[in-house]
């Protein structure tokens, strides 16, 4: 990692990282400060700070924070080294600071805000073995920051349905997983002809693909907030089972008028103050209906899952299949990167795509489902091997 300490245009010190300013150019502790004031909350019990650098963001940060516990993450030596030579005066000598390079679960318990500046994932760069932890996090406070005024209007008017909680019971049947990927226009036609001897869960961006081809799914999975799902749902023949987000769009929910079960996120307060006046189970989402499906699955105690367009990646300029109700089409190559496909092959992803697929390789060191992945031009998922239709009849017949 390459550091260097310039002077920016007000004579203050600024700092680049490989490159990349860490700091503004023109008036860097004032650009921190505006920066720590707009991300603050100040109902948090604590505070984890990524990135050290000259200590601008931390000064601010403790400055905000009213003694409560703040820990700031460096990234290396030379950094530690750098804040130290510029901050002589031992300010952040306090017993509520704490700096460290690395992490315990004490500091990440649930009621931390975690602040993290866009800079720092762009100054370490993709090689480094954060990158993707640290891009996660963003990507998912982002969304979270968007959609958090919908998602709480979505919570008071589902949870007034009366819906049913999932009960969990061992499934002797293969639960399939659906997505929109772009390998389901191959593999669509095994769904078609086995689809009475499994369990279909589909995504609601695959929904009205699998109606269009005379596949009736056990059940449809909602997770978004907003109403562009309304698109999914409108207009439908569909009487199978609707497992939805607390928070999901409440539009589309009350467009399905059979059987519906509302499902309790881990993470949002809202979501497991009401699970525990339930008595119901938390689901972890992983930030996608995608890997919100899986967790659903792993909690109906499905021994056995199949993924069928979970692709998260592609080859050419298609991300998602034909008919499915999201867009089709990479919009601008200079955000895409590079992943292994199952074939063994370089395919494309995107950051959010890459986010759902650490999230899945994390998934799969640890839970006891056996999983199964059908997209030849999808991406690699640690521990799932990719089938063949044949071996998939295999599993079938066991």
């Amino acid at each position: 990692m390459q550091w260097q300490v310039v002077q920016a245009k007000n004579e203050e010190h600024t700092l680049q990282l490989n490159g990349v300013f860490i700091y503004s150019k023109y008036r860097p502790k004032e650009d921190a400060l505006r920066w720590i004031n707009a991300e603050f909350n100040s109902v948090a019990k604590s505070y984890v700070l990524i990135g050290l650098g000259l200590g601008y963001h931390l000064k601010a940060l403790v400055s905000q924070s009213k003694n409560k516990p703040v820990t700031v993450y460096y990234f290396d030596k030379q950094e530690y080294e750098l804040f130290l030579a510029h901050n002589t005066d031992l300010w952040w000598e306090q017993e509520n600071i704490h700096i460290v390079h690395e992490f315990s679960q004490t500091e990440l318990h649930d009621n931390v805000q975690i602040l993290l500046p866009n800079v720092w994932i762009k100054g370490i760069g993709q090689s480094h073995p954060l990158f993707s932890i640290l891009e996660m996090i963003k990507i998912n406070q982002l969304s979270f920051k968007r959609d958090s005024s919908k998602m709480e209007e979505n919570f008071y008017c589902n949870t007034i349905l009366d819906d049913d909680i999932i009960q969990v019971k061992k499934q002797r049947i293969i639960g399939c997983i659906v997505a929109a990927g772009p390998s389901l226009d191959e593999t669509i036609r095994w769904l078609k002809k086995y689809q009475h001897q499994v369990d279909i869960y589909v995504v609601g961006a695959a929904l009205k693909k699998l109606l269009k081809n005379g596949i009736i799914p056990k059940g449809a999975i909602l997770s978004d907030a907003n109403d562009e799902t309304i698109l999914q749902f409108q207009d439908l023949n569909f009487d199978g089972e609707l497992y939805y987000l607390c928070t999901a769009n409440y539009k589309s929910v009350k467009l399905h008028g059979s059987k519906r079960y509302i499902l309790f996120q881990q993470g949002y307060k809202l979501a497991e103050r009401e699970a525990e006046k339930r008595n119901a189970p938390l689901i972890e989402t992983g930030g996608s209906v995608g890997t919100t499906t899986f967790s659903l699955l792993e909690y109906l105690g499905y021994e056995t899952v199949v993924l069928f367009g979970q692709d998260l990646g592609f080859s050419g300029n298609h991300t998602h299949a034909t008919d499915s109700t999201s867009g089709r089409n990479a919009s601008n190559s200079t955000f895409l990167r590079n992943i292994k496909a199952n074939d063994g092959s370089d395919i494309h992803t995107t950051a959010m795509f890459q986010v759902f697929w650490y999230w899945y390789n994390q998934k799969m060191e640890k839970t006891k489902v056996k999983v199964f992945n059908t997209a030849i031009k999808g991406a690699k998922i640690k521990n799932v091997p990719l089938i063949s239709e044949e071996e998939f009849v295999q599993l079938i017949k066991k």
